[in-house]
């Protein structure tokens, strides 16, 4: 699986700490936005990997 949650979180904070020092509201937006994404890419990785790791778990597939 690729992707890394704690990758996108940087790039979220990235984009947050760029929107804090906007020159314009559509970019301080834009970049507001692009940091939620983000934290959401983040989330759904995170919930992905919990899923994979719970089925490739030996254990967990003799339980059901």
């Amino acid at each position: 699986m690729t992707g890394n949650p704690k990758e996108c979180r940087k790039r979220a904070s990235q984009c947050a700490d760029l929107a804090h020092d906007a020159k314009t509201p559509d970019l301080k937006n834009l970049l507001i936005d692009l940091s939620r994404n983000w934290l959401k890419l983040a989330i759904e990785l995170e919930r992905t990997h919990a899923l994979l790791d719970e089925y490739a778990d030996p254990a967990t597939l003799k339980k059901q």
